[in-house]
């Protein structure tokens, strides 16, 4: 499963590589931008990682196949009617470790993916937030905006006919919490490290 949703991810991140650079360059040239490697680089892993995440969570899913006449058809499945929706917090996630008669119930790998997977799947936006907008540097900035990226994706997610689930919210937030937090650690780290070439 997980070699799966990297495989779909990638797809729609080589595609979307041509159009980035193209766009980008564009935009350096009309605003008549110094070209700053780094900086560059960290926007192109950004918007690269935004292309993967979107392309399972809110880009509508889409097939070709070949028609009676036999030319190739594509179908786009934008709206599916609507799968569930939980708006418990913690429902899914309880449900997922729920023990009965000393065994674990509805433990397999499906859970752990949907549960780990909902968490570090997001944990590099805690980390490229703060890096790329100084705003986000302090966390009450970057608290409100691991809410705000999961609930808009959920929200998106009623209209194209996958499920809903407050608990993806929640589990979404954690992870970039965590990628924040991970952030903040690596900068302490160099900070120190800098000081100690200084001295």
């Amino acid at each position: 499963m997980i070699r799966m949703y990297v495989g779909a991810m990638l797809m729609y991140m080589l595609i979307g590589v041509p159009i980035y650079l193209l766009c980008r360059f564009l935009y350096m040239k009309l605003k008549k931008r110094e070209l700053k490697w780094g900086k560059e680089i960290l926007w192109f892993l950004f918007v690269m990682f935004c292309i993967g995440v979107a392309s399972q969570t809110i880009i509508p899913r889409w097939y070709m196949t070949i028609g009676a006449d036999g030319r190739q058809q594509l179908y786009i499945q934008h709206l599916e009617g609507i799968r569930s929706i939980n708006l418990i917090p913690f429902s899914t996630i309880f449900s997922y470790l729920a023990f009965s008669n000393n065994q674990v119930s509805n433990w397999n790998q499906v859970s752990l993916i949907n549960l780990l997977g909902n968490v570090l799947v997001f944990v590099p936006f805690g980390m490229f937030l703060p890096i790329l907008w100084r705003n986000f540097r302090k966390f009450s900035a970057l608290f409100w905006m691991s809410i705000c990226i999961p609930l808009f994706i959920e929200i998106c997610q009623l209209f194209i006919g996958r499920s809903t689930d407050i608990d993806d919210v929640i589990l979404n937030a954690l992870g970039i919490i965590f990628g924040f937090c991970l952030y903040k650690i690596l900068q302490s780290l160099l900070q120190k490290r800098l000081v100690g070439m200084k001295d």
